[in-house]
């Protein structure tokens, strides 16, 4: 996951809901890093994937403001 701000925080978190996330975002950008090598390539799905990936690090940056009191 790309947060290299948070890269303490994130080494340190111990949750369940994190956990989840990143195992979203790790089948994500597995996804994402496949569809980059077929040829042709679908925008649409590129699209898709870039977006549900950016989500789940807002949604990790979220969680760990909670846990946190800011990240």
């Amino acid at each position: 996951m790309a947060l290299p701000q948070c890269r303490k925080q994130l080494l340190s978190a111990k949750s369940r809901e994190l956990d989840d996330r990143f195992e979203a975002y790790a089948l994500a950008a597995e996804a994402l890093e496949k569809l980059n090598m077929e040829v042709p390539q679908r925008p649409e799905l590129l699209a898709e994937y870039r977006s549900i990936c950016a989500s789940l690090q807002v949604e990790v940056m979220r969680l760990l403001a909670e846990e946190y009191g800011g990240a």
